[in-house]
């Protein structure tokens, strides 16, 4: 006998979709443990210009530096946006298809090649004007050879013996230096710092304090002039010649304490480091290191700011401070520290061309009225806190009389009526009853 056999019930295949994938169609390749840097050069500058190393004329360490053998030298200086904010940059160049090849115009489609580079770091170094002085200063006031001996005696000496002293310490600018205007150029600002004599058709050169410092000042007065970063001008001008307060109320205090903060003692000294990152600092080192009348980079435009008040100070204070801060910004950032030091005391004495003994007395004054200031504010938290004090203990004494009154009416509520009336006895002349339980 046959049986109907059941229908298969295969379970139908379910179409599967393709699986998402959320990686990006482009695979970017690994980090780079010597990644490219991005530098902006002069426009216009040589063809045989070069980026060297050249002996930090402040650190004695190696620095990177751009030479022309027309247009002088040049630092690097980095611009780079806040921690805060990370940038990056994408670096690519222009196809050849996109440009027309028989009169370099580029195409209104412009395209992109493939290849190109991802920076994770948007720093930019920018190229500046910078004084060959700086690099021969150190040869001619060389440090002494040990630690409290006498400095070197000053000789005269040719252009040749100083430059190639400078080689020494530099050799990648032997080829550089062979060309005349490049020498030329270095031998003039020699003489601006020096004392010449003419030795047959050779110029000896031997350095000069007097003109070292008067020149070192008109390089200052130029920076204060053009006027300092807004960065400099608040920390270390308005800040140090900042009056302070030495008397305030208690009632405008309270009301105005979000509004106006106590004035504190600036103790901040007037030096800064080459590494700040920052475009005024950029402007700032540019005028500072610069020597030609006519600066080479292009002009800031002066933006609309809000009024700022004046500084309260006599005459002539504010204009000495921003000379001195430029100075000493000069001197903390291109000349050795032996040498900054000899600078400051000559510029500072009385024979330098600048008398800042009135911004001195000022300053005295200031730190004067900041020790009072301090120690009012002193006196002011004392006391108050003595008279914090005796509130809380007049406090306590009233909530202990409370406490104690509390007891009593607590007591005096649950005596009985006996032990009222035996409270009005008059017990004078009795005996109580613990003396009859004595000892004879």
């Amino acid at each position: 006998m046959k049986t109907r056999g059941r229908p298969s019930t295969k379970a139908k295949k379910e179409p599967t979709e393709a699986p998402v994938t959320s990686e990006p169609k482009t695979q970017l390749g690994p980090n780079v443990a010597n990644p490219p840097q991005l530098f902006i050069l002069p426009e216009g500058i040589s063809k045989n210009a070069r980026v060297i190393s050249v002996e930090n004329p402040r650190s004695t360490n190696d620095s990177r530096y751009l030479v022309c053998p027309e247009r002088g030298f040049y630092e690097f200086t980095k611009v780079a946006t806040p921690k805060s904010t990370p940038r990056s940059l994408l670096l690519s160049s222009l196809d050849a298809e996109a440009v027309d090849g028989d009169n370099g115009v580029e195409d209104s489609t412009d395209k992109l090649s493939s290849s190109g580079y991802i920076m994770r770091d948007a720093g930019l170094f920018v190229a500046t004007p910078m004084d060959p002085l700086f690099f021969v200063l150190p040869v001619l006031a060389p440090v002494s050879a040990s630690r409290g001996s006498e400095p070197p005696k000053k000789l005269f000496l040719s252009g040749e013996d100083y430059l190639d002293k400078v080689t020494a310490a530099s050799p990648h600018l032997i080829s550089l230096l062979r060309v005349d205007s490049l020498r030329a150029s270095i031998e003039k600002r020699m003489a601006a710092v020096c004392d010449t004599v003419d030795a047959g058709d050779e110029t000896m050169y031997r350095l000069s304090e007097e003109k070292m410092t008067r020149e070192l000042l008109k390089k200052a007065k130029k920076m204060s002039e053009n006027g300092l970063p807004a960065s400099m001008e608040d920390k270390f001008i308005r800040k140090s010649l900042d009056v302070p307060i030495l008397s305030i109320k208690r009632e405008e205090s309270s009301l105005n304490d979000e509004e106006t903060p106590a004035d504190t003692p600036d103790t901040q000294a007037s030096t800064t480091s080459t590494d700040t990152a920052t475009s005024s600092f950029s402007e700032a080192s540019t005028a500072a290191t610069s020597f030609s009348e006519h600066s080479q980079g292009t002009a800031t435009q002066h933006m609309k700011t809000p009024s700022i008040p004046p500084i309260n100070a006599p005459d002539g204070v504010v204009d000495l401070l921003r000379l001195r801060t430029a100075l000493f910004f000069i001197c903390s950032n291109y000349i050795a520290p032996y040498l900054s030091e000899t600078i400051k005391k000559l510029v500072l004495s009385s024979t330098s061309t600048v008398d800042f003994a009135p911004l001195e007395a000022h300053l005295v004054h200031l730190a004067k009225l900041r020790q009072e200031a301090l120690a009012a504010r002193q006196l002011g938290g004392t006391s108050q806190k003595r008279s914090l004090e005796e509130d809380e203990d007049g406090e306590s004494r009233a909530e202990k009389k409370r406490k104690l009154e509390e007891e009593e009416k607590r007591k005096k509520a649950g005596e009985s009526r006996g032990v009222k009336n035996l409270k009005k006895v008059n017990t004078t002349g009795m005996k109580k009853m613990s003396d009859f339980f004595k000892k004879k």
